[in-house]
Parts: C-alpha cells; structure tokens; sequence
C-alpha cells in the first residue's frame, strides 16, 4: 500500500483525535465521506493503524512513573523469553523496549507510589526466571515534552 499525502494527512489527523468523525475527517482530508471512509479501513487493514484507544490523564490520579534499565545473567533467546513472561505478569509494567548498550531492556513502571514500586521492583529482581542482573530506576519528576504523535511526515518521505 502507497501512502499517499491523504493517506498522510488521515494518519495525522488521526493519531491527533481518534473521535474525529467521519464527515470532519473527510472535509479536513478533502476526500468525500466514502473514499475517506474506505482508506481508513484500508490503513486499519494493512495495519498502519494498530488500534483506537483513548489516553487516561495519569494528572488526574495518584500515581508514581519510573523508568528503568535493565541487564539481563544471559544473552540468549531462552533468558530472554523467560524474562518477557516474567514482565509480563506485571500490571504496573506499562511499556517494554529491547535496547542497544550497556542495558538490554527499558521498563516504563506506572505505580500507585513508591512504595508500590520498591515492592514491585524488588519482586522482578529476586525472580530467578527474570535473570536481571542489574536495574537502575528513575523517577519521572516531569514530563517536559510529553508523546503526541509521531512526526510523520519525515517518516514518509521518500
């Protein structure tokens, strides 16, 4: 599928307002209703759209964010599964990415508190099938540029 500059500004708006219409998505595209409506399905299809969700305003409740590294005993598909199933038994672990460097992984906690996290955190490092060898966490003070959309347009230049 060619993303196209109305496939582009469908992306945009969307990862923008999710709610938009269908009717305000078509004239902010300048596409008629049905054409508008046939290529979201298509980019939903085709998966460039994941899924719709709404995002929760984590200001309005008590809550503690930390960030942390992680290192694993071992590099290996096998240690590296055990520990993706330990995390994932994890409510408070929000988001997972594989990194480059001196640590293998980077957690994203959204906690109740501290306490919460000290509890949990302590948890993951004792769990034999994790195989942390090391964890550095830091406390988010303040999201100083918080996500709103990925710049696509330079991820879809040619």
């Amino acid at each position: 599928m060619k993303i196209d500059r109305h496939n582009l500004k469908i992306l945009q708006a969307l990862q923008t307002n999710a709610r938009i219409s269908n009717l305000n998505l078509s004239e902010q595209i300048g596409l008629s209703e049905s054409a508008c409506l046939a290529r979201v399905k298509r980019l939903t299809s085709e998966r460039y759209i994941r899924e719709f969700h709404a995002e929760v305003n984590l200001d309005k409740v008590r809550h503690a964010e930390f960030y942390v590294n992680v290192a694993l005993k071992r590099q290996d598909a096998r240690t590296s599964e055990s520990f993706r199933r330990a995390i994932n038994e994890i409510p408070q672990i929000v988001s997972c990415v594989k990194m480059s460097g001196e640590f293998d992984y980077m957690l994203r906690f959204v906690c109740p508190d501290a306490a919460d996290f000290n509890q949990v955190s302590e948890q993951l490092l004792a769990n034999e099938d994790a195989a942390i060898s090391r964890m550095t966490s830091h406390l988010v003070i303040e999201k100083t540029k918080p996500f709103t959309g990925y710049p696509l347009e330079l991820l879809f230049q040619d």
